[in-house]
């Protein structure tokens, strides 16, 4: 069988999901979800039971220790790559991601793999992409508000979701990982929107900080703009919404990253940042297989 880690929010818990599904699919074998992660770290919570995802409803606690020991493993060679010494050997069956950007090694991964990391590109699960997307439908009703919302949407000619991210972003330690995108970025971002379609657009604003959203939007007039108030506890809801408008500008977030590849319509339009991270961070990672092909980065 093939055992995934989860660990983050959505967005990242989505991403590793279909890592571990194309790799099980990959040799026809059972996927297995390990949570050791969130009894770990409470910050966040497991939320691949609100979709379709199969596997969530058949969670093994006793493989809790694959967090752990990867975790474990990854906080040593850092130290070890500091003092310019070996890693610690790798377990044949115990795969932890090296790096950012797509790993060929993950090819080569056999039937009874334990799998750490990330895994942020398409390229891990594009075959398995259509099912997926089934997946990652929500798994309860939806709730009244966004049943409005999603008739707002649908009521749209042109309707275009815009995410605005803040929430955790604005913690110093994250801040300098990830930076904050501002004014100039979505200033671009709708000028190519906008060049490309050669018609009006309705822009559906989502944002865990509405306040900060409307500050950094101010430059659109407030009649072509729709904030859609969300339940912070239903974040699924959200991206659901997100997947249904007809072309998206993401912010550097996993979160409008999905929402932008769950719409699967080959017409639809991706602005995406080009600065993933802050600039310091940026310099160390390598961020050109996070980007779907056809998708214009600002």
């Amino acid at each position: 069988m093939i055992t995934v880690s989860l660990i983050g929010g959505l967005g990242n818990q989505m991403f590793q999901y279909a890592a571990g599904k194309m790799l099980a699919e990959r040799h026809g074998v059972p996927l297995v979800l390990d949570l050791g992660g969130f009894r770990k770290f409470g910050q966040r919570a497991f939320l691949l039971d609100q979709l379709l995802v199969p596997e969530a409803a058949d969670i093994s606690p006793e493989r809790a220790s694959h967090f752990a020991r990867g975790l474990w493993k990854k906080r040593i060679n850092r130290l070890l790559e500091r003092a310019n010494l070996p890693a610690l050997a790798i377990h044949p069956d115990q795969y932890c991601e090296p790096h950012f950007h797509y790993d060929p090694e993950f090819e080569t991964l056999g039937p009874n793999s334990a799998l750490f990391g990330n895994f942020q590109s398409e390229r891990y699960f594009g075959p398995v992409g259509d099912r997926l997307r089934a997946y990652f439908s929500p798994r309860p009703p939806l709730s009244v508000i966004a049943t409005e919302q999603l008739a707002r949407i649908a009521g749209s000619v042109l309707p275009v979701s815009i995410h605005v991210r803040r929430g955790d972003y604005l913690n110093a330690a994250t801040a300098r990982a990830h930076g904050l995108l501002s004014e100039p970025y979505y200033r671009r971002a709708i000028e190519q929107i906008e060049a490309k379609l050669g018609q009006r657009t309705d822009f559906f604003v989502f944002s865990d900080d509405p306040a900060a959203a409307e500050k950094v939007l101010s430059f659109i007039p407030s009649s072509r703009m729709t904030y859609v108030h969300g339940d912070p506890e239903r974040p699924w809801e959200d991206m659901a919404l997100m997947a249904r408008c007809r072309h998206h500008l993401i912010a550097n977030s996993s979160f409008s990253w999905w929402g932008a590849w769950l719409n699967s319509s080959p017409d639809k339009i991706v602005v995406a940042p080009r600065s993933w991270f802050a600039p310091a961070q940026l310099k160390r990672m390598k961020t050109n297989d996070l980007y779907p092909s056809g998708w214009i980065l600002v």
